[in-house]
């Protein structure tokens, strides 16, 4: 019966043929598998945590090219899904941690920074008025006002008056003829004096009118707080 430790022998073509697998696993990048002959979990061995970097605002429910941080041999991007941070803010660059879902990568990360912000704890309903609830009208000011006095209606009558008189003798009756000339004229009489009052536009101001049918109801804060909240950096 052989022993373990007795030599073993090959063939050429068996030696050719072990020194090509040892020589391509002696060359083969970082990334391939070492020879085991042991069972591995190689899920538990694969790296599926990066820290990468992007740029731009990131909405949820998009995918977004980042670029790993600590990797410079190409290729060292990944397109990642974000699931959960609505990220609005167009920063030149900004760092984040994705991990990888069996082939798929996904943002779970990103920078935090502590802020501080003026909270309400009470608040109150106040009436305003809104646009289109006021008008500007013109009224009549103290002063712009004066009395002036006028004649009335006026009275016109005729009068008959005579002009030149003429007079003839009658020999054979002895009688004498007088013959009067006249004439007709209108005179006007001025009426009764009245008065009235005139206005001076330049002595008018104006207002301002307010709608009451264009309030709008708000609420404003009459008590407030201060605090500190976490929010993204990026």
């Amino acid at each position: 019966m052989a022993s373990p430790r007795d030599p073993t022998q090959f063939t050429f073509e068996s030696a050719e043929r072990i020194a090509n697998v040892v020589r391509a696993a002696e060359l083969a990048t970082p990334e391939a598998r070492p020879l085991s002959f042991e069972r591995e979990d190689f899920f538990r061995n694969r790296k599926i945590f990066r820290i990468c970097t992007f740029t731009g605002a990131w909405p949820t429910g998009v995918e977004k090219v980042v670029t790993f941080k600590y990797q410079t041999q190409t290729p060292n991007t990944a397109s990642a899904m974000n699931l959960f941070f609505p990220i609005t803010k167009t920063a030149a660059a900004g760092d984040c941690a994705i991990a990888r879902d069996g082939a798929a990568w996904f943002l779970v990360d990103v920078p935090l920074e502590e802020a501080t912000a003026v909270f309400a704890s009470t608040t109150v309903s106040a009436t305003v008025f809104g646009t289109g609830s006021t008008s500007v009208i013109r009224f009549i000011g103290t002063g712009s006002t004066s009395t002036i006095t006028f004649s009335g209606t006026a009275a016109t009558s005729s009068i008959t008056f005579v002009t030149g008189v003429s007079a003839s003798l009658n020999t054979a009756s002895c009688a004498i003829s007088v013959t009067a000339s006249t004439a007709t004229a209108a005179i006007t009489t001025r009426g009764a004096t009245q008065t009235a009052t005139s206005i001076s536009m330049s002595g008018t101001q104006t207002a301002i009118s307010v709608s009451m049918s264009g309030t709008q109801t708000l609420i404003v804060a009459s008590a407030t707080f201060t605090s500190t909240f976490i929010r993204f950096k990026v």
